[in-house]
């Protein structure tokens, strides 16, 4: 509701913020939570949390203490997102030559795995649900191979990629109600693409 910012850090703290008065409302530090992105949960008193720690934590918004973790991946948490609905979490993996690199659908629910989404060859910096784009849920991956997946939430299958030559490692995602996706990248700026019908095309490069 605009009222709260989240913020985390590699000193091992998450804060929460109060956006008017830009006063810090609570802290908690855990050790050796270095911490690499952190989402609130729409219609809930939760965030979830990824970290280098290779846990995935979900807090208590009213205490900012941790309510419950997902199981340890094998690699470190890069990226996590959660579905419009509050029902699910999305997170991506580093990795090495195709060991790891995975993105990982996990269900706050039932606070169990769900489904692993690989291909990419290195480490998966961003991760995100693209429901709001398309009537099939579909999500996003961004990798350190230079390579932008699309993924069939529900069967795993993906559906269409993009490779960025002389890109560098891809750093981030971003989406629009226009069927945009906003694509960072260490060399070559910010690309733009269209989700076309199983397809992407780069529309544009800032």
């Amino acid at each position: 509701d605009n009222t709260y910012l989240c913020s985390g850090s590699r000193d091992n703290t998450v804060k929460l913020w109060d956006v008017e008065t830009a006063a810090c409302i609570k802290t908690n530090t855990i050790p050796q939570n270095l911490v690499t992105d952190v989402k609130f949960v729409p219609g809930s008193n939760v965030i979830v949390q990824a970290g280098e720690d290779k846990e995935v934590r979900v807090f208590d918004l009213r205490t900012l203490q941790p309510v419950f973790s997902f199981p340890k991946k094998q690699y470190i948490q890069m990226c996590c997102d959660v579905s419009p609905d509050g029902n699910y979490v999305l997170t991506s993996s580093n990795g090495f030559s195709g060991s790891g690199c995975e993105s990982t659908l996990w269900d706050l629910r039932t606070r169990k795995l769900l489904l692993e989404y690989r291909g990419h060859a290195e480490a998966v910096e961003a991760c995100m649900f693209l429901h709001n784009l398309t009537s099939n849920p579909l999500l996003a991956t961004a990798s350190r191979d230079r390579r932008v997946k699309v993924w069939n939430q529900r069967t795993g299958v993906q559906e269409c990629e993009y490779i960025f030559e002389g890109s560098g490692p891809l750093t981030s995602l971003a989406a629009d109600q226009d069927k945009l996706i906003f694509v960072g990248s260490f060399n070559t700026g910010v690309h733009v693409l269209k989700l076309c019908e199983k397809s992407l095309a780069e529309v544009i490069n800032f």
